[in-house]
């Protein structure tokens, strides 16, 4: 069996374009009678019925690109179907294999696009001629925004606006139609209604005269399908000679037809710009995860009486929990905790502004609870704007002093373990979270240590730590377990106990938070001051 020149080169591109796919023409026996590509072995597979046979297609789960190659191969089948029937061929048919020929000239060169706006003006110019339509329109953005932005607006040869009035507004507010289209599950189409116009003035659907169809652009499937935007087909193409006859036919209707060329393009678009931002965020974590490494201390503090370790393990490309040793203006060093809501790049980006205005607070004042006055007050509109909002807590500790401060902004309770009584006590956070107020005052209290004595700080990422059951670690558990450790260890080896225990507690349970803790054990070399 031979397919159709056309469909064989749009079939023998689709592999060199679209990583991790491969497509074969297989008999009527499901023998493979022409093969394109490397057939992996934990591919999806892919299979849609020809005249004579089918076509297979191998599609590696993280491709992203599983309905953009089934609508080509379905389109290619059409095209067969049609090939293997001539003697019905009509008109519409014969269109139908310029689509298949543009869809095969257009894919490789939306993979060559310069930039997004490039790409978008590349699909929506062969869209347009493919699908016979007065304008096609790209809309980037999606349904739980508030507005979202027209990227390319073509209108081919035809320039003339059917409205002399008419103008497309760049921003579209995310309201009506094009709501119902960027959450549609497939083509959406509307008609206009006889002496009325849809939408308001500006808006994409009222540039049709008769009918608007859409299609969301997206990327990727299931439950990781994300909405790039919309394409929307605005009224079928007629000329001013014809345009009153075809209407009184109804010879000028959008229908399946232009859906199928739609619902092709839109898939080839969500394809090419879906893998074009998951790179560019690749790129993105990579100098986001680098960022945040710079800003944790290179190594242990080193401070008289004290013996401090402390580790930080993000659960994602890029944490919102932070730990630091900061000088003070009055010569202690202050530890530092914080814990930013959320567990991604932007809260890893809050992240290291709180550092960065932190270390510069700390610079001017001899008190930790007057750097947690002044960063809450300076970062509460960056917060509120956000939605974020930050958890923290310190220990300002002198060299060769039995005497610590503690502050905490609404922070997980403080262990303080007592060798002299074999216990642990929690101290509850009495002030409130960063974020929460515009103007709080933040308050320190006094601990008196003796040799032996441990504090522990950490982020909630160890007692919201789940097992098999959905069982949480706690912080009753954590107690018991820092009191067990405590005694006679370093620093180090009670903070590697607590994760070590973490661990077997999870029993390879995804982590789906931070995880972040620091030890400071009193020493003999302490003093009373």
């Amino acid at each position: 069996m031979a397919i159709h020149p056309d469909s064989h080169a749009l079939l023998k591109a689709i592999p060199l374009v679209l990583g991790g796919v491969s497509v074969a023409v297989l008999d009527a026996a499901g023998s493979a009678v022409e093969s394109f590509g490397t057939r992996l072995d934990d591919a999806e597979e892919l299979r849609v019925d020809l005249p004579v046979g089918e076509l297979l297609a191998t599609v590696a789960p993280t491709a992203g690109t599983q309905a953009l190659v089934r609508s080509l191969l379905t389109t290619v089948a059409e095209r067969e179907r049609l090939e293997s029937d001539m003697e019905s061929m009509n008109g519409s048919a014969m269109r139908l294999l310029e689509q298949v020929s543009m869809m095969g000239e257009a894919l490789p060169r939306l993979s060559a696009g310069g930039n997004d706006t490039e790409i978008a003006a590349l699909g929506l110019r062969a869209c347009h001629r493919a699908a016979g339509v007065e304008r096609v329109i790209f809309v980037a953005g999606d349904p739980q925004k508030e507005f979202c932005e027209v990227v390319v607006h073509d209108c081919g040869e035809n320039k003339r606006l059917l409205r002399a009035s008419a103008e497309l507004e760049p921003m579209q507010p995310v309201t009506g139609l094009l709501k119902e289209i960027l959450a549609a599950e497939g083509v959406l189409l509307r008609s206009v209604p006889a002496g009325e116009h849809l939408g308001e003035e500006g808006s994409v659907e009222s540039l049709a005269e008769r009918q608007v169809l859409g299609v969301p652009v997206t990327y990727g499937a299931g439950d990781k399908r994300v909405t790039l935007g919309a394409l929307v087909l605005i009224d079928r193409a007629t000329t001013l000679a014809d345009e009153v006859d075809s209407l009184e036919v109804g010879t000028s209707e959008l229908g399946n037809e232009e859906g199928q060329v739609a619902e092709s393009f839109a898939a080839m678009l969500g394809a090419v710009l879906g893998a074009r931002k998951v790179a560019e965020l690749g790129k993105e974590l990579a100098m986001a995860q680098t960022i945040q490494q710079q800003i944790l201390p290179e190594g242990p503090v080193v401070l008289g009486g004290f013996d401090v370790a402390a580790g930080y393990f993000a659960c994602g490309a890029v944490g919102g929990d932070y730990y630091d040793y900061v000088p003070l203006a009055d010569g202690r060093t202050m530890v530092v905790v914080a814990d930013v809501s959320g567990h991604n790049l932007a809260s890893g980006m809050v992240m290291v502004g709180a550092r960065a205005m932190l270390r510069t607070l700390a610079v001017v004042n001899s008190g930790p609870e007057q750097v947690f006055t002044q960063i809450a007050k300076l970062m509460y509109q960056d917060l509120t704007r956000t939605e974020r909002f930050l958890t923290a807590a310190a220990i300002a500790l002198r060299p060769n002093s039995r005497t610590v401060d503690h502050v905490s902004a609404g922070h997980n309770d403080l262990m303080v373990y007592r060798a002299r009584t074999d216990s642990v006590d929690r101290l509850e956070s009495e002030d409130v979270i960063l974020g929460f107020l515009p103007d709080p005052e933040y308050t320190s209290r006094q601990l008196d240590l003796e040799p032996g004595d441990c504090i522990l700080l950490y982020t909630d990422g160890i007692p919201e730590a789940t097992d098999h059951t959905g069982e949480m670690y706690g912080e009753d558990r954590l107690a018991l377990l820092f009191a067990q450790l405590a005694t006679n260890r370093s620093a180090q080896r009670i903070l590697d106990g607590i994760l070590q225990e973490l661990d077997i507690f999870r029993l390879g349970q995804e982590e789906m938070d931070d995880v972040t803790a620091v030890v400071i054990r009193c020493t003999e070399g302490a003093k009373v001051q």
